[in-house]
């Protein structure tokens, strides 16, 4: 599964094979979990981890809803 590591303003700033490759990049670059969110990018959407948006943000990424556990 292809993950995406978004912003807290719903801009893609990297992908990768899985979520560790995305966690990987946010620990390289300092980043705070409460900033970002990650997101499946292909098939059924899934909000995979993170806090750092709103419930809105998975729209304006283009990926639909998170998934309602």
């Amino acid at each position: 599964m292809v993950t995406g590591l978004y912003d807290g303003e719903g801009v893609l700033r990297f992908y990768g094979r899985d979520r560790d490759d995305c966690l990987a990049y946010a620990e390289l670059f300092g980043l705070d979990p409460s900033r970002y969110s990650l997101f499946s990018l292909f098939g059924e959407p899934e909000w995979v981890a993170g806090d750092g948006f709103s419930a809105a943000a998975p729209e304006i990424a283009g990926l639909g809803r998170p998934r309602s556990s």
